[in-house]
């Protein structure tokens, strides 16, 4: 190349090199900042301060926290995980974590938006041809968790909004909840579109191991088991089958009996309350109670044979009465010490579990029911 040309060539590559640098400084900024891998929740107990992945049983009043976990990495490493706890332990390990709730790098903030994942329908009827698509749980968006890596608080039961009020009084906030979460990087909060977005696991992974679960007891007293409590919340169905068991309608769809999806705490039905509420297991049989004779129930009382029922004698907390697939749970007398309407029950009849009134959960003004106690 003549002395003429070279000159013009070095001007040319020197003007490349210099609009090229920046581009080149951007990119090498891009590749070493950091990347937002995977997310987990986790959670702890009082009497389980270790935050941990999957299911939780907790009792009566016991405290629950849920936090969010990150990996976080640059391009090509494994990355470290980070979260605003003391002591974390993942896959059955406790290990070492950068404890924080923000993203670790200057003009750039993290944006969590928490989820409960709720049956899409409150209940009714189940048989092997539809419990596939009655019995689906799906996410609903939980505000009142916060928007932080750490939730404010469990979340509210959300599947029953459309109907504009609480399906089922949960007692004392007893009841399964289950949790799911999206996390973003953004630049500003108020950022449409986030810069990098991860997700916990999902919905279609509802029976793993590690799926985010917290079931709570409550303490009804005297002869019922505490662990019903864990049943409120859940989807109240009554399970069919034409010709076949009524625990099996739900094989078809999802593999797993009725009784077995109650003890997973994924639904509930009239009999599996009444059965959890006094056996603590939801695979109790009609054999296992012994008769105890009929009840008429009217508006304003419920007569054995022409005569009133003695709470103590008569009966007893945790005795049920039973209209065909129909149970009740006895809880208690409202105090004239005569079993009639107004007395407590535990209650579920194609909608969640509640906590109500023998009157209140009748669907007729009078009706004749048979009176029963586990035999245990």
């Amino acid at each position: 190349m003549t002395s003429d040309l070279k000159l013009p060539a070095a001007i040319f590559a020197a003007i490349v090199v210099l609009i090229a640098i920046p581009f080149l400084l951007d990119y090498f900024f891009e590749i070493r900042r950091p990347l937002l891998l995977e997310a987990r929740i986790v959670t702890a107990t009082g009497v389980d301060p270790v935050f941990s992945e999957g299911r939780k049983r907790v009792g009566p009043g016991e405290p629950v926290e849920a936090v969010v976990a990150l990996r976080v990495g640059r391009r090509g490493t494994e990355g470290q995980w980070l979260a605003p706890v003391d002591r974390m332990a993942l896959d059955g390990e406790e290990m070492e974590h950068v404890k924080s709730s923000k993203w670790p790098e200057a003009g750039r903030a993290l944006r969590v938006f928490w989820f409960s994942v709720e049956s899409t329908n409150l209940g009714g009827s189940l048989s092997p041809e539809n419990a596939g698509e009655r019995l689906q749980y799906r996410s609903f968006l939980a505000t009142e968790m916060g928007r932080g890596l750490r939730a404010q608080r469990l979340p509210d039961t959300h599947n029953d909004d459309h109907i504009g009020e609480q399906s089922t009084s949960s007692a004392g906030g007893s009841g399964t909840v289950r949790l799911y979460a999206r996390v973003e990087v953004v630049e500003t909060l108020s950022d449409l579109r986030p810069l990098q977005a991860v997700t916990t696991i999902g919905v279609e992974a509802v029976f793993d191991p590690g799926f985010p679960t917290i079931s709570r007891s409550v303490d009804f007293g005297g002869a019922v088991n505490d662990d019903v409590g864990e049943l409120f919340r859940l989807p109240g169905f009554e399970p069919k089958s034409e010709g076949g068991e009524w625990n099996e309608a739900t094989t078809p769809a999802f593999g797993m009996s009725f009784t077995d999806l109650v003890s997973k705490r994924f639904v509930t039905s009239s009999r599996t309350l009444a059965a959890v509420a006094v056996a603590g297991r939801a695979d109790v049989d009609l054999e296992s109670f012994d008769r105890l004779g009929s009840v008429e129930i009217t508006e304003d009382r419920a007569n054995c044979r022409g005569r009133a029922l003695e709470w103590g004698t008569d009966v007893v907390e945790g005795d049920v009465l039973i209209d065909g697939d129909h149970w009740w749970v006895l809880l208690g007398d409202d105090g004239n010490g005569q079993l009639d309407p107004a007395d407590a029950v535990l209650h579920c009849w194609g909608r969640p579990p509640e906590r109500t009134t023998l009157w209140a959960s009748l669907e007729s003004e009078t009706l004749t029911v048979e009176h029963a106690r586990y035999a245990d």
